[in-house]
């Protein structure tokens, strides 16, 4: 479980396969291959010494991390309205953090990886 803030106030939210079903349920889709679906880095160039880090606001699913947080949320607490209602009166959030955090997040849940061995312990 996480917890991310949301005009002000910290919200609970939790990525489990329970998620993965809310998200299909709710939009018809695979939640993985939305969020994660083919990733493109831009590498960062030096000039003088500083770092310049090109920002490219098209390499994030904006649409998909919101409805990835909307079903996280809903996991943590099955109160949450409707994905549509949610959306209207959510305000005040850090996407990028968000974005970072819900790929962790379901990278961890879904991918996690174990030691050689871990297996026969």
């Amino acid at each position: 479980m996480f917890e991310v803030e949301i005009d002000g106030k910290k919200v609970k939210a939790e990525v489990t396969f329970y998620t993965s079903y809310l998200y299909e349920a709710e939009f018809r889709a695979d939640m993985i291959k939305e969020l994660f679906g083919k990733q493109d880095f831009e590498p960062q160039f030096e000039a003088d010494g500083d770092t310049i880090v090109k920002i490219d606001f098209t390499k994030v699913n904006w649409a998909v991390t919101a409805k990835v947080l909307w079903a996280a949320i809903k996991t943590a607490d099955e109160s949450t309205p409707s994905y549509a209602a949610w959306m209207k009166a959510t305000k005040g959030l850090n996407m990028w953090l968000v974005s970072e955090q819900l790929s962790v997040e379901v990278a961890d849940c879904f991918f996690r990886a174990e030691a050689p061995g871990a297996e026969e312990q």
